[in-house]
């Protein structure tokens, strides 16, 4: 049978180890709030952040989506320019020949007829004279253009991106 005094020893050393226990316990629980700590500061990060990553993620899709739709419109402007440019270049061919035969033809008729008909020549000149100093003061209405233009279709603007205002550490 063990003796009071082996007893006693025996309860010192298992009240020490409890104090050593409870030394790295103390350890242990200041560890366990260091990762706490960590872990909370993460997760105020993430519900900070991740909210305005995800509207700078919308914005960003709608800025595409809306230079797509621009794209288009600049497409149009660009076919509509192509294709006028090239029916002017046709008319302008034609015309261009037609005017050089109507200028040799009107010449020639004009001579011809100023050298039979004097008289008409000369109240024909005299005519376009008066018709000169009347369009000084009255000019005739100019032609409507042959070309009008249709405006192609323009996306309404986003507007600015979302304010962020996160500051991670």
């Amino acid at each position: 049978m063990p003796s009071a005094s082996d007893i006693y020893d025996q309860l010192i050393k298992a009240n020490q180890n409890l104090v050593a226990i409870e030394g790295k316990l103390d350890t242990l629980k200041g560890s366990t709030d260091a990762v706490r700590t960590a872990v909370e500061q993460v997760e105020t990060i993430l519900n900070n952040g991740l909210p305005q990553l995800i509207a700078l993620n919308e914005y960003m899709a709608q800025a595409l989506h809306e230079n797509d739709l621009q794209n288009g419109t600049m497409i149009c402007i660009l076919e509509k320019i192509a294709k006028n440019t090239c029916d002017l270049v046709n008319q302008s061919h034609l015309q261009t020949a037609l005017q050089s035969n109507i200028g040799k033809n009107t010449a020639g008729l004009a001579e011809m007829y100023a050298t039979t008909h004097v008289e008409a020549a000369l109240s024909r000149e005299r005519e376009e004279r008066l018709r000169r100093e009347m369009e000084k003061c009255c000019p005739p209405k100019p032609p409507s253009p042959a070309c009008q233009d249709e405006p192609c279709p323009v996306p309404k603007p986003i507007g600015p991106p979302p304010s962020v205002g996160v500051v991670i550490k």
